[in-house]
């Protein structure tokens, strides 16, 4: 390759760089207001709609002055038009974490919420949706005292290192838009402290809210829909009375549908580690007798979840799309006003104990 030729190459790379360069798009951070955490709440016929952005300071040592959006409207879209009126720059709604709704919202149906925030490009499908036991506007004033998406950081940590199932808004919309399944949300609240806390999880039957679940109840449809990102804890008392402390690391299941006579059975296999200092106790004693405590123990509570989700009639646990999958003439109203109703449950817990004391 001559001089000429290499010189003209070379200059034919460094101006498609410029130009590449000059179509970039900057955003300057103090150009736009970017919302962290979306509310709704349900009040006076309206959608109160409140929305928590960032503000960013020079210096780390000035306070974070709290900043958030509301406005009042007859749809979840109309809120943002009253936000886009309350400030001079632009909205960005790229780096939005969670989106909470109250109770009563809930009650009141999502369908409109989850058909706007799956058509927005602009908002992630890992977005994480939760139900505040107080009004919303309360708990998103109230994660200002915090750092920036605490209450996205907080969930993500329940779920991880926790007994809240994996949600975010992908698995919602799955969840609401399938035939076999109902969709759960996960619930915080505030307590007296002024502590956030994750605080079980909402069932919902079609887009309206049902009922809700306690922490134990969670773990129980965490052991039964999730199968990664296990390190939760479970409380039981033994036969003596004696309060354990187990730490589940691990979590394997099997469904077996019998169709002809209307069962379900599930073999679920976990690994725990024994919280509590276990001294005391021979090996013996941990290899048989305790292990069959705590399966027996959460065989009856797995199977009590079930039993009671069947007679409220929600599905969280994807009984109808177990079925389905071994039906082809499978019809939901048909499955859910007779077939689901009457089904039984039958768990069977395999429990492997591989530490004893304290575990990481």
């Amino acid at each position: 390759m001559n001089k000429t030729k290499l010189r003209r190459n070379t200059l034919g790379v460094i101006f498609i760089c410029l130009f590449i360069g000059g179509c970039s798009r900057t955003t300057i951070i103090d150009d736009v207001k970017i919302i962290q955490s979306l509310g709704y709440d349900y009040e006076n016929n309206k959608i109160k709609g409140t929305a928590s952005y960032p503000v960013y300071v020079e210096s780390m040592k000035e306070s974070h002055p709290k900043k958030l959006f509301t406005s009042d409207s007859n749809t979840t879209t109309g809120v943002f038009t009253s936000f886009a009126n309350q400030t001079a720059h632009k909205i960005d709604m790229t780096q939005l974490g969670s989106v909470l709704v109250s109770e009563n919202f809930a009650e009141n149906g999502m369908s409109d919420l989850i058909g706007n925030l799956n058509s927005d490009p602009n908002i992630s499908s890992n977005t994480t949706l939760i139900i505040a036991n107080k009004p919303a506007s309360v708990l998103l004033e109230a994660s200002m005292d915090y750092p920036p998406y605490y209450l996205s950081s907080l969930l993500d940590q329940s779920m991880r290192n926790g007994n809240v199932p994996f949600s975010n808004l992908h698995t919602v919309s799955y969840q609401y838009y399938s035939e076999g399944q109902d969709m759960y949300i996960p619930k915080m609240d505030i307590h007296e402290e002024g502590l956030i806390v994750s605080d079980g999880i909402g069932v919902f039957k079609g887009e309206n809210f049902a009922l809700s679940l306690n922490n134990k109840e969670t773990l129980m449809l965490k052991i039964l829909v999730d199968e990664d990102g296990f390190n939760s804890t479970y409380e039981f008392a033994t036969n003596n009375d004696k309060n354990l402390l187990i730490k589940i690391v691990s979590n394997q299941k099997k469904s077996v549908v019998q169709k002809d006579t209307s069962k379900v059975t599930y073999n679920v296999k976990l690994k725990v580690y024994l919280k509590e200092k276990a001294s005391k106790l021979s090996v013996a004693n941990i290899n048989n007798k305790l292990t069959r405590e705590i399966e027996a123990n959460l065989e009856k509570e797995l199977t009590g979840l079930l039993e009671k989700l069947r007679n409220e009639n929600v599905d969280p646990v994807g009984i109808g799309e177990l079925f389905r999958g071994v039906q082809r003439d499978w019809k939901k109203y048909d499955f859910y006003d007779k077939v689901y109703p009457n089904i039984k449950f039958n768990i069977k817990a395999s429990v492997n104990i591989v530490s004893t004391g304290a575990a990481e």
